[in-house]
């Protein structure tokens, strides 16, 4: 896989690693799936240049916390003496509890041995999933409970052995400096999916997150300098399974359209499909170096004029790169659930990306379009996508 995703460094994996706990309350692999265990693996992975993630919930494990016999590793106190008021401790009802009293220092103490379990197998990466403030769904946001606690403890201890805290979902950007201080990366929206049983995901569902995006645009939390970057979930371009692509997506406009708004705004890139099975037209947009250096520059995108994707069918996004070049992205987000719309005419002007005078590069087209100054115009279908790098003059 390194060969056919050279720059992609974790393999993560969902939430069917586990299904139970140790002497000591903390999240255990399956042995059916892994009867070597995970440090076999994540060595093995290394030498391929990857690193492992696993999924885990924010709390204290419910069915560990409700046996009698589970003690905090190197203490004699009882897991279940921490949450005696056995409250909710993720948006997953019935999964983990929150402590009664987090100045407890057993609560830490348990957080500190599960980050030393994963450190001992390797684990690079946790998707801590059912966070809050937020959750829920698109509709009825903010059904997690509070977790901001779990998390700061968890940060603790996960940060001590350099593992990457990705927290989901939905949450709620009026907490973005929290979650700057507790994460890596924060999932903005629902899943992606579509749950269908032919297709993983849809245009419009893509296109949604343009706008749950412009509300972070602003925060002042994210990026490099704060080590917290959007994460608008999975990449799903391209998913092919039995030979048939399954990803769910209108057409080739809307699939360059996916992936370079997530390169935009560097969010949190995660491909949802098997990169062995990926055809190699979509392989060269994943591994295209001027897509790679927008995306891996940690900077996150602002939009011109209005971000609402669907008030505003003339997208344009822009950021500065650290090399003083600026990436222009321009969108069409005529998409709606069952149909593609009309073309628009999309229009920005340098002086509303900071510049007077640049040469402008088709990314997409890998052509050269001259020197420009004042507005630059360009016609896109429904759905399509236009990325120009600007060299100033």
């Amino acid at each position: 896989m390194k060969t056919k995703m050279p720059q992609y460094q974790y393999i993560n994996m969902d939430s069917g690693w586990c299904e139970t706990y140790d002497e000591y309350g903390r999240w255990v692999y399956r042995k059916d799936l892994f009867p070597d265990g995970l440090a076999s693996l994540t060595s093995a992975m290394a030498e391929n240049g990857h690193k492992l993630g696993l999924y885990i919930l924010p709390g204290i494990r419910k069915d560990a916390a409700d046996d009698d016999k589970v003690l905090i590793k190197g203490t004699n106190r009882r897991l279940g003496d921490l949450c005696q008021e056995k409250k909710d401790g993720n948006g997953f009802t019935g999964t983990t509890y929150q402590a009664d009293d987090y100045n407890d220092p057993m609560v830490l103490q348990y957080y500190e041995s599960q980050a030393e379990l994963f450190a001992e197998w390797g684990i690079s990466f946790v998707k801590i999933d059912g966070c809050g403030p937020g959750g829920g769904g698109e509709w009825q946001p903010g059904g997690s409970p509070d977790t901001r606690r779990d998390l700061e403890l968890m940060h603790k201890a996960f940060s001590k052995h350099n593992i990457w805290m990705e927290l989901s979902w939905y949450l709620d950007v009026a907490y973005a400096k929290d979650w700057a201080a507790t994460g890596n990366g924060v999932r903005i929206f629902i899943d992606i999916e579509s749950y269908s049983k032919k297709t993983m995901t849809s245009a419009h569902r893509v296109f949604k997150r343009i706008s749950y995006a412009a509300e972070w645009a602003n925060c002042g939390y994210l990026g490099a300098e704060h080590g917290l970057y959007i994460d608008m979930d999975v990449v799903t371009v391209g998913m092919t399974v039995d030979g048939e692509c399954i990803d769910g997506l209108a057409n080739d406009d809307v699939r360059l359209s996916y992936i370079t708004f997530w390169a935009l705004t560097s969010s949190v890139f995660c491909l949802g499909a098997d990169p062995r099975k990926i055809p190699d037209t979509y392989l060269h947009w994943y591994n295209h170096p001027d897509m790679l250096v927008v995306h891996q520059c940690g900077i996150m995108a602002h939009p011109v004029g209005s971000g609402d994707a669907w008030k505003n069918r003339r997208q344009v996004w822009w950021k500065k790169l650290p090399d003083g070049r600026v990436a222009v992205g321009l969108f069409n987000t005529s998409v709606f659930p069952k149909f593609l719309g009309r073309h628009y005419d999309v229009t920005f002007d340098l002086k509303d990306v900071g510049l007077h005078k640049a040469k402008i590069k088709d990314v997409w087209a890998g052509m050269n379009l001259g020197s420009h100054k004042g507005p630059f115009t360009t016609n896109l279908r429904p759905g399509q996508c236009q990325l120009l790098i600007l060299s100033p003059e």
